[in-house]
């Protein structure tokens, strides 16, 4: 915004979309109660504009008022609405956003470490995550004989005294960064799936969503049921899982994913 005037290439930040509206309010409102003070004819028109001015308002408080509780954690920045989604179990598309504020600098360190990373070892390309549950220290410990870069994932936002153990069963998911190659994430899925049956739905990041860069280069074992099946994903049967052939082209393993899309 520039003064009262309003410039959308500029409402970045969702605190900003708040102070847009009070700024339409004081744009908007006093234009309303003006016409309805110097109008005439119709007689009905300056009580239509009173009571609309009167909505708009409310309108607007209500919408404040439901950003500030309900959806508090959306107005998170851009990097902190990323982690707080995953501490629900869930790289949601469509909900999670660009981190923007990360500094160029930091990027290009970043790429140069998944690079020297790839040099090293065919496996330790990405990360994965496993959710914290029953059983998933030895998952990870399996994991990393094998080379792969793999942690129990910790939530940020939850002290370290007050985190439990994930139920399984409310804990399906599989969400595949799509730069993952294909040959270490399906033998890291094949793992997982034999350490934990209880894994079925599979989803690429980015699907109907702009999720971080980094959410590309990762695997998420554990993620939230309820979020698989708010997206429509079709289960997985454990040999469906197990007989994915680690040799496919990318390509192919994405499409197999998709086709499990409703």
């Amino acid at each position: 915004m520039a003064g009262t005037e309003l410039v959308p290439e500029k409402i970045t930040r969702p605190f900003q979309l708040m102070a847009t509206w009070f700024a339409m309010l004081v744009i908007l409102v006093p234009i309303l109660l003006t016409a309805a003070a110097n109008i005439t004819q119709p007689a009905w028109a300056a009580g239509y504009l009173v009571v609309f001015a009167s909505i708009v308002i409310l309108v607007v408080i209500t919408c404040v008022i439901l950003m500030l509780t309900r959806f508090r954690p959306n107005l998170q920045e851009g990097k902190e609405y990323a982690e707080w989604l995953k501490d629900q179990n869930t790289y949601s598309s469509g909900y999670l956003v660009k981190d923007e504020s990360e500094p160029r600098v930091a990027k290009t360190q970043q790429r140069t470490l998944r690079s020297t990373i790839r040099s090293e070892s065919p496996n330790k390309h990405f990360l994965i995550n496993v959710v914290n549950t029953v059983g998933s220290p030895a998952l990870v410990e399996a994991l990393k004989k094998l080379g792969f870069n793999v942690e129990i994932y910790e939530e940020h936002h939850v002290p370290k005294e007050e985190m439990n153990l994930r139920d399984r069963r409310e804990s399906e998911g599989i969400w595949v960064g799509s730069r993952v190659d294909s040959r270490s994430a399906i033998q890291a899925l094949k793992v997982a799936v034999t350490h934990w049956p209880e894994l079925k739905y599979l989803r690429l990041s980015g699907d109907g969503g702009e999720p971080p860069d980094y959410v590309h280069d990762e695997l998420f074992f554990g993620g939230a049921t309820s979020a698989a099946r708010r997206h429509g994903l079709q289960a997985w049967s454990q040999d469906e899982l197990l007989a994915l052939d680690e040799g496919m082209p990318v390509e192919a393993f994405h499409s197999a994913i998709r086709a499990k899309y409703s």
